[in-house]
């Protein structure tokens, strides 16, 4: 599972590599001499080939496949190409995924063979049909060498499973409680039964046709459990009536009398869908409800062009990206005459004007009689793949320089107030050499929400140098309904007395935080020392910085802690050898009572300061190695090895013990994480912010959903801007696509650039950029690119409240999304560790203005609660 091997396959292969995370084996045995026996213990033997592998994960493997036909990509199979589902890949049914069991099991080798536990239940699946195979897993991922054992085809050294039976009693199978129908999907289902006292498996079939395993759970006696109805041919889904049965079998093969459920499983598309359906949506629809100002119905303006905020012109005319050719006069806002403009009550609404004319003009923003608040900048064209794209927004000058052949652009964001009344409100734009651009804004009847539901988070490293410059780039973010997240400390603070976190910055005062006494903390601490904490980032943990902002005193949703693998202590000095993190600590017990002490003290210190309405994250970012004295033992941020996921289920366990004690204060446990399909057990029943890279959400993006469901996890999506030479649609599909699929926030990777480049060459990262002037004094400038996030952000309210009065689930709503817009695409990575960018090949801007109409139009038919406006 590595680049160019995806369809290999090694079933005839006399040697066969067990390594790290690219080289599973996959196994299956004939078990029918144990088939009604009580498995008592089993072991598997493997000669030893090339290296020595000190230990495994041995699973299941839920979905039947073909030893010399299938692949990383495929069981190898009739039915759909994949591994229990269509796209579904190796991994994503075995190491503890899709209901599989999993073990790990330490290396014994004796003469030359690999001698590894296998649980007895693991026999009994394989025995009863339940299970088709065993996946060897080795537990390090070190891929500087090729550890490999020898495969039944050498003469003499295949693998062979070693089966102890007993002669115990048959064993009992009850059948589970009464199926009930918990949600329901197009064609997807969960039932939910109560465990049986005795059992090991169920057996599920509906109309006569078994669900696959990997859709089933094994018997957790006495438990709720949720069985997934899915996987099924069309002609089953599209049955008015299921007839389900649930059997459930004894290790030893004993069958149950069947649990039954009959009824309709499925959801048929809601009258509301099928209607907001039912348009083709192939027609071209820039010409959107808006009213037009009746005086505007002359010859189109002279020298000046407007297009939506999220498109761009390069400086020779030419569009970047796909845009129709008279776009420029006649596109969603602009028919050549005039801007039309909908917003909600609150919601920010944007536009550029294309200028050309002779001299300099000074440029009067619209809406000042009404006492709005307009934002107007000057987007700058960068050199961009030998093209001048704009991207750095900059104040606007005055006046303006023109000319007659180059755009001079001005970019407008209009502030509609939250008591704005609905209603119509007329307005323009106006140059000092009279010409006038008429603008509308037509306020709709319901607001959007103060707090974003959906959270864009900036994602940069090392905290600025000023507590100025820092609230700058707060406040810059805040008014497009982001918010920066900054990490303070480095992967070099393992070692006794290393430097453990970067908590430097110039105070209002003048003085710096006192860094040495914020970490000055010694074992057995109870207390830290906070008040400088407090004096820098009090103003956006309570809301304060924000309060005379658009939309008040709204708390940062995301905050970045201190609290690390070596922060409050440095785990090296602490840290026995051992890469089990279970073990490792457990001779020096004042490193983890010392953790947690000074978390439960910071959940006391947030909750007395009032600031129980952000939103804090313990998130260990380090990548470390086991053999370097100054790094953390484990790879922490996208975790490879099963003794880094083993280390983070540690950590997590540190830290529900240290935020327990104020639940009031809110701290999520964020594991970023690129490789969700090898946890192998270690993070089950966990519920955590996995912050997903946009490359496994695409790839494993059920393994994802279906833990979000069984564990409540909370997922966001990470990844990389756009370029500056690419459309910056592409961040309004990349939020649509991670949205619709249940993620509840993006985290667009280091976004801020504070050398100030990104004012004059492009930079693909650089979204916040520091300019200073001829003083030194720091002013925070933006991209075009950011207005892309905080239109996705908005568009995302709209579909939320239309989801809600409509009474859609979210499959519904994303038919709904994929009916206007087409969100296929790929990520493109540099490495397996690029946090890769999205792209959308069959984007298009005038379907996503269709999307947003067709949206505003519903919410106009379905009226609203009280609350909403």
């Amino acid at each position: 599972m590595v680049d160019g091997e995806w369809n290999d396959n090694a079933g005839g292969a006399g040697r066969i590599r067990i390594k790290g995370n690219q080289h599973i084996v996959a196994m299956a045995f004939d078990t029918s001499a144990v088939v009604g026996r009580r498995v008592e213990k089993a072991t598997l033997v493997c000669h030893q080939g090339a290296e020595t592998i000190a230990g495994v994960t041995i699973s299941t493997i839920a979905t039947p496949w073909d030893e010399h036909a299938s692949t990383a990509l495929t069981a190898g199979r009739d039915g759909p190409a994949g591994w229990g589902h269509p796209g579904g890949r190796f991994p994503a049914v075995c190491g503890g995924n899709a209901f599989t069991l999993v073990h790990r099991s330490a290396s014994q080798l004796r003469d030359g063979r690999y001698h590894w536990e296998v649980p007895p239940d693991m026999v009994h699946a394989l025995a009863l049909g339940i299970a088709h195979g065993l996946a060897i897993h080795e537990h390090d991922a070190d891929y500087g060498r090729n550890p490999t054992i020898f495969s039944r085809e050498q003469s003499g050294k295949k693998p062979v499973l070693i089966v102890e039976v007993g002669a115990g009693a048959d064993e009992t199978a009850e059948p589970a409680g009464r199926p009930t129908l918990v949600d329901s999907g197009l064609a997807s289902a969960v039932l939910e039964v109560t465990a049986p006292a005795h059992g090991f498996a169920y057996e599920v079939t509906v109309g006569g046709r078994r669900i696959g395993q990997h859709n089933v759970p094994l018997v957790r006696p006495g438990g709720v459990q949720r069985i997934l109805v899915r996987d099924l041919p069309a002609e089953v889904v599209g049955a008015e009536r299921h007839d389900v049965e649930i059997v459930t079998l004894s290790r030893t093969g004993a069958r149950s009398r069947p649990a039954t459920f009959t009824g309709a499983l499925f959801r048929r598309r809601p009258a509301s869908l099928e209607s907001a359906l039912g348009d083709t949506g192939a027609t071209d629809t820039r010409r959107l409800g808006w009213p037009r100002v009746a005086a505007a119905t002359g010859a189109a303006l002279s020298g000046i062009d407007v297009i939506p905020v999220t498109d761009k012109y390069d400086a020779s005319g030419a569009p970047v990206g796909e845009l129709p050719a008279d776009y420029r006069v006649d596109n969603a806002i602009f028919d050549g005459r005039e801007v039309g403009l909908q917003a909600a009550a609150g919601e920010v609404v944007g536009f550029q004007v294309l200028l050309r004319g002779a001299g300099a003009v000074s440029v009067v923003a619209p809406f000042r009689e009404t006492g709005w608040r307009v934002d107007l900048h000057e987007a700058r064209p960068v050199p961009a793949q030998g093209r001048l794209i704009p991207d750095p927004l900059v104040p606007l000058p005055t006046p303006l320089p023109l000319r007659p052949d180059a755009d001079a652009i001005v970019v407008a964001d209009v502030f509609v107030p939250f008591d704005a009344p609905a209603g119509i409100v007329h307005s323009a734009l106006v140059l000092s050499d009279g010409r006038r651009l008429p603008v509308t804004v037509e306020v709709l009847p319901w607001a959007l929400p103060r707090r974003a539901t959906f959270l864009c988070e900036m994602n940069s490293y090392g905290l600025p140098d000023r507590v100025e410059e820092y609230e700058s780039l707060q406040r810059v973010a805040y008014d497009h309904r982001t918010h920066v997240n900054i990490l303070h400390y480095s992967h070099g603070t393992a070692a006794p007395g290393a430097r453990k976190s970067q908590l430097d910055m110039r105070l209002r005062s003048g003085r710096r935080m006192d860094n040495r006494r914020y970490d000055a903390i010694e074992a057995g601490a109870k207390a830290g020392f906070w008040d400088d904490f407090a004096e820098a980032f009090g103003p956006v943990l309570d809301g304060s910085l924000f309060v005379d902002g658009h939309r008040g005193p709204v708390p940062v949703p995301g905050f970045y802690l201190t609290f690390h693998e070596s922060w409050p202590l440095n785990c090296r000095g602490y840290f026995d050898g051992n890469p089990d993190a279970y073990e490792a600590f457990r001779a020096t017990p004042e490193y983890a009572g010392t953790w947690v002490a000074i978390l439960e003290d910071f959940t006391r210190e947030a909750a007395r300061r009032g600031w129980t309405d952000a939103g804090f994250q313990v998130y260990l970012n380090n990548k470390g190695s086991l053999d370097d004295p100054k790094k953390s033992p484990w790879i922490l941020d996208e975790p490879t090895s099963f003794w880094d996921y083993r280390a983070l289920s540690y950590y997590g366990g540190l830290a529900d013990r240290g935020r327990a004690a104020v639940p009031d204060v809110r701290v999520d446990y964020r594991i970023d994480i690129s490789r969700p399909e090898f946890c192998r057990g270690q993070l089950d029943g966990r519920r955590d912010l996995w912050v997903v890279s946009s490359a496994a959400f695409a790839t494993h993006r059920r393994l994802v959903t279906d833990r979000m469901a069984a564990d409540g996890v909370e997922a966001w999506v990470y990844g990389t801007a756009n370029h500056v030479h690419e459309s910056n649609r592409t961040l309004e599909a990349w939020a649509l696509d991670a949205w619709t699929h249940g993620a509840s926030g993006l985290v667009p990777w280091q976004t801020v650039d504070k050398s100030g480049r990104a004012l004059t060459e492009a930079d693909q990262l650089g979204l916040f950029i520091f300019d200073r002037d001829a003083d030194g004094q720091t002013s925070v400038r933006h991209s075009l690119r950011l207005k892309a996030f905080r239109e996705a952000q908005q568009l995302i309210e709209h579909l939320a409240l239309l989801e809600r009065r409509l009474g859609w689930s979210r499959e519904e709503t994303r038919a709904f999304v994929r009916h206007h817009v087409d969100l296929a695409g790929s990520v493109a990575q540099a490495d397996a560790d690029d946090a890769g960018t999205p792209g959308f090949a069959a984007l298009s801007a005038t379907r996503l203005a269709t999307l947003r109409e067709a949206t505003l139009d519903l919410l106009r038919r379905s009226p609203g609660t009280a609350a909403e406006q």
